[in-house]
């Protein structure tokens, strides 16, 4: 399989799915990823009159409340189901102890009975930090049920190193976000990757050493372009879409 480009949505922008998957498919993009607040009953419907998918749901949090973690599975479980979504996003704030590895093979179960995959994204601001955790994780959830989900602002901005992406499985691989990040101003870890990332090839990540790097060893599979930016999040979504497409196409296609 080739690689696909998709189009993560930032929740900030003030459009309807509709809007979302329009911008998506003119700009290039095969499908979309939303929050599960979006999802409604005609959502499936918008994106097959534009020749798309929602290729990601977002987002479970594992926390230490496993009766919260397991009901908010319950409910993204149900709305993959009706996507037809193939990944679930599952970050983690709960510490990662035997409990919490249980819970997360719970959740992966009812992802799975839905037809979908967890997809364990590490970041250095929670309890998974980095692809070594991240692993783990997809190992308790069962390789069948979950998959690695690479972020390039997680990567860069955490203690993975340039050996743990040369060496992580491929078949561990769900898929990557890709995006690239404006040198930092601030101390603040969470206001620059909710605020400060920016379009492929505009800012400071070795894009061109972390694309080549799964490239040159056969990887192929979905790259989710994720800017969260909030002067970016201003422009119409086409424009923006364009944009996202256009910088993130040439390290991959």
């Amino acid at each position: 399989m080739p690689v696909e480009l998709g189009l993560t949505a930032d929740r900030r922008w003030g459009v309807d799915v509709k809007e979302v998957a329009e911008a998506a498919s003119r700009a290039g993009f095969s499908g979309i990823g939303i929050g599960a607040e979006r999802v409604d009953d005609q959502t499936k419907a918008d994106l097959n009159r534009r020749g798309l998918r929602c290729h990601e749901l977002m987002a479970l949090i594992v926390s230490d409340n496993a009766a919260a973690t397991l009901s908010s599975a319950q409910q993204l479980a149900s709305k993959a189901s009706v996507l037809g979504a193939p990944w679930v996003v599952t970050v983690f704030a709960a510490t990662m102890n035997q409990d919490a590895l249980a819970l997360v093979k719970s959740c992966a179960a009812m992802f799975a009975d839905a037809g979908a995959r967890m997809a364990v994204e590490f970041s250095p601001l929670g309890s998974v930090a980095s692809i070594r955790d991240g692993l783990q994780v997809v190992a308790a959830a069962g390789t069948d049920r979950a998959g690695l989900l690479i972020d390039t602002w997680h990567f860069f901005s955490g203690d993975s190193t340039w050996e743990d992406l040369a060496e992580v499985p491929l078949e561990r691989i769900g898929y990557v976000q890709f995006d690239d990040a404006l040198p930092r101003i601030s101390k603040d870890p969470m206001d620059e990757t909710m605020n400060r990332r920016t379009m492929p090839g505009d800012g400071t990540f070795d894009l061109e050493r972390f694309a080549t790097t799964l490239l040159a060893r056969g990887w192929s599979g979905l790259v989710s372009v994720e800017v969260l930016n909030r002067d970016l999040a201003k422009l119409p979504v086409a424009e923006f879409a364009r944009l996202a497409y256009a910088s993130s196409a040439r390290y991959w296609l």
